[in-house]
């Protein structure tokens, strides 16, 4: 009896180890599979941390959340990841009450890291801060000091040099990266060169150096040769060096094109920076790259005193809520205050500058220690052009009394004559009628246009021809009759007696000639769609336009653009 009892006790726990071996072996591979797929593919990701999240191990159970919480991240769902990240740390805070788990402790150090970067992306210093203060406590009083431990104590001075870094104090992060670039050679590393930690670890300590001798070079009022050579020399090493990545992450070569951009911003070299974001799309695997693609404009553009395209992609910028962070709402309030104000476009200018003023208020009102660091020096220079742009507001609208009274003069002085003269003339055919016996028959003229009108009309159409008004899509005869005050048949007379062609034929010759000179001459343009070219030159309707060019050149715009390649 005795021995069945042991021989069902020895089969029950023969199989008990098993299933557990058998738990711990697909708990093994589902983790090696969220780590795989973290940077490669969120949805890989995700199944298999729902996966995971099955596990009875607790510390594999929040593995899976922290794994998930990382996608949300990549995704920049602040909000979702941010939530996780917080239940995940109640809830170790709650079990290492009972349980005396070292896994549980690094869920928490890997919890906190997470949260560090959500803060320092939203620019929330001090909360970023005091998380990284909290997360060196829990670094430093780790039970274990195993390989682990040693990662962890590596990302700590990487958080360090970052948010250092973002407080201004670039040269201490400098000192910081460099002495963590030393810590590749540590022999105690020497077995981990290829794992993808490591690996990850150096390529975002060498990215955090380009980043750190840019902002050293943003110190000086012309580009420094030797900072920006160094840059581009740490930004290369952590390119080659993420391609040693299993897999390699599918955005590093885009990710290495966002920083090659930004040396050329920091060289000035705007041309070729804005050759790079063009390219942008022939190298994107999905990634949502547009945000940064109209930033780096919004800066070329400005820089390069092409005021639309500034206006334009700087008006990009603030409408997409959920990339901008105040940092980028300040620049592009910056750019579009001052686009405005060189245009002579008051309101929009003043609109802007207040705009900015207002994002530097907010910010003192959170109490943001830094910044001091961050902002004083600009916001004296955004206060300079808010007080300029008032000024300016100031001196358009006594200049534009000034015109009125002039204008008003100018009118009066005119009726005057204009009714002196019409009253002689009455006066002059009543006397000849009431000296004739019979009735005279006055010859009827085609049109009697007075010559100031006629000249008016003429003025009006040199402005139009020197302003390039005629490439407005709202442009017509009615453009000068609205203006002058007279009517269509008045101007098209005096337009064919000068001209020698109609009001019509002379303005789409013009628009076509203009829109085959700037295909000639500005590269940019031959990029444009037929639909873009039209609405260069007034047309809404790109088949219209079509139809007009090769009526004139004899050839449609897409034949033509051949002609230039």
């Amino acid at each position: 009896m005795h021995k069945n009892f042991y021989f069902v006790l020895f089969i029950i726990l023969f199989f008990n180890k098993k299933v557990y071996s058998q738990t711990r072996q697909l708990d093994s591979i589902n983790l090696s599979k969220v780590d795989f797929f973290k940077n490669s593919n969120i949805d890989s990701l995700f199944y298999y941390c729902d996966k995971l999240e099955n596990s009875k191990n607790i510390c594999k159970k929040l593995e899976a959340k922290t794994g998930r919480a990382y996608g949300y991240y990549i995704q920049k769902n602040y909000t979702k990841t941010e939530k996780i990240i917080r239940r995940v740390i109640n809830l170790v805070d709650s079990l290492n009450q009972s349980l005396d788990k070292p896994c549980l402790i690094d869920r928490k150090i890997a919890s906190l890291n997470r949260l560090f970067w959500i803060k320092k992306n939203q620019e929330k210093y001090q909360e970023a801060y005091a998380i990284l203060i909290e997360k060196e406590n829990q670094i430093s009083n780790h039970p274990v000091k195993d390989q682990l431990n040693f990662r962890n104590q590596l990302g700590l001075k990487l958080s360090k040099a970052v948010i250092k870094n973002k407080l201004g104090m670039h040269d201490k992060a400098k000192v910081l990266l460099l002495n963590s670039v030393s810590e590749i050679k540590n022999p105690i590393v020497k077995d981990h060169y290829n794992d993808d930690f490591f690996i990850q670890w150096q390529a975002n300590v060498y990215n955090c150096l380009g980043d750190t001798y840019i902002a050293l070079n943003g110190k000086n009022t012309n580009p420094n040769k030797v900072l920006l050579d160094s840059a581009t020399y740490y930004y290369d090493k952590a390119y080659s060096t993420s391609k040693l990545l299993t897999p390699i992450h599918k955005d590093s070569k885009l990710f290495y094109n966002f920083r090659k951009t930004e040396i050329l911003l920091a060289k000035k070299e705007y041309k070729k920076a804005i050759e790079l974001i063009n390219n942008y799309k022939n190298i994107n695997n999905g990634c949502e790259y547009k945000h940064r693609e109209y930033f780096q404009k919004a800066i070329c553009f400005h820089n390069l005193n092409v005021s639309d395209s500034a206006i334009y992609y700087a008006s990009k910028i603030i409408k997409d809520k959920k990339y901008c962070k105040t940092s980028k709402l300040i620049t592009m309030y910056d750019i579009l205050s001052n686009q405005y104000n060189k245009i002579h476009k008051i309101d929009s200018a003043y609109k802007y500058s207040s705009l900015n003023l207002k994002q530097y208020e907010l910010a003192r009102k959170n109490k943001d220690k830094t910044f001091n660091l961050f902002y004083d020096n600009n916001f004296n220079k955004a206060q300079k052009l808010n007080l300029e742009i008032k000024e300016n507001g100031a001196n358009k609208e006594r200049k534009l009394i000034l015109t009125f009274f002039i204008l008003l003069i100018i009118l009066a002085t005119v009726l005057l004559y204009i009714y002196k003269k019409e009253k002689n003339k009455k006066e002059k055919l009543i006397t000849k009628i009431n000296n004739q016996q019979q009735p005279i028959e006055i010859e009827k003229k085609e049109y009697n246009i007075d010559d100031v009108l006629e000249n008016k009309i003429l003025d009006k159409i040199k402005d139009i021809n020197e302003n390039y008004e005629f490439l407005d899509s709202n442009f017509s005869i009615s453009s000068i009759t609205k203006d002058l005050q007279t009517n269509s048949t008045y101007v098209s007379f005096v337009f064919n007696k000068h001209y020698k062609e109609s009001f019509k034929q002379y303005f789409t010759r013009r628009k076509i000639d203009y829109i085959i000179n700037k295909l000639r001459t500005d590269g940019q343009y031959r990029k444009y769609s037929i639909q873009g070219l039209a609405q260069e030159v007034g047309y809404t309707n790109a088949s219209a336009f079509s139809r007009a060019f090769k009526k004139q050149v004899g050839v449609t715009p897409s034949a033509f653009l051949k002609t230039l390649d």
